[in-house]
């Protein structure tokens, strides 16, 4: 009886754990893959950028760092966190933006898809959200986009912003994968 019920509890540990979690091990590359083939086509090349310095918006390293040697859940709910928040910053207004309307769709629509795989992904969702991050977006929202008034300029550095923190994102998730 107790073998039964430590298999079983293995059973159902294994299934709710992330490194058992057959999107990750499966999906999360491609969709990180196409995310950032996607943020690549949208570039601007003829951006003229007037941040200054102590102006531009730093992610916070040290989140980074302590995340990777936290658990598996702290992992993924960065990741998801950070993939909402883009999302989010992606539909302020950025008619400014040289994009096409259906690249951003796109993008939002892979970061949205990864952001709830990754969440389903949790063992225990509703995984407390970072304030470090909710800072850091409120950031590049208001130090950036608004003072330069949402334009191309502003969106190509959001866009870069962005796909550094996408590429960190995957390395931080690719620790969890059980296949190289």
């Amino acid at each position: 009886m107790l073998t039964l019920l430590v298999c079983l509890s293995l059973c159902v540990y294994s299934q709710g754990s992330p490194l058992g979690c057959r999107w990750l091990d499966d999906k999360f590359r491609l969709y990180s893959q196409n995310s950032l083939e996607l943020l690549d086509t949208m570039v601007n090349n003829s951006t003229n950028s007037s941040v200054e310095p102590e102006e531009m918006v730093i992610f916070p390293q040290e989140l980074y760092r302590q995340t990777f040697n936290a658990s598996a859940e702290d992992k993924l709910a960065l990741a998801a966190q950070i993939m909402n928040e883009t999302v989010a910053l992606l539909m302020e207004d950025h008619s400014g933006a040289s994009w096409d309307e259906k690249q951003v769709e796109n993008v939002i629509n892979v970061l949205t898809q990864q952001a709830d795989n990754l969440q389903a992904c949790m063992v225990s969702p509703g995984h407390k959200r970072s304030e470090e991050v909710e800072r850091y977006f409120n950031r590049l929202s208001n130090h950036i986009l608004k003072k330069m008034d949402y334009s191309a300029a502003a969106w190509e550095l959001i866009r870069e912003e962005i796909e550094t923190l996408l590429m960190q994102t995957h390395l931080l998730v690719s620790t969890l994968l059980s296949t190289p």
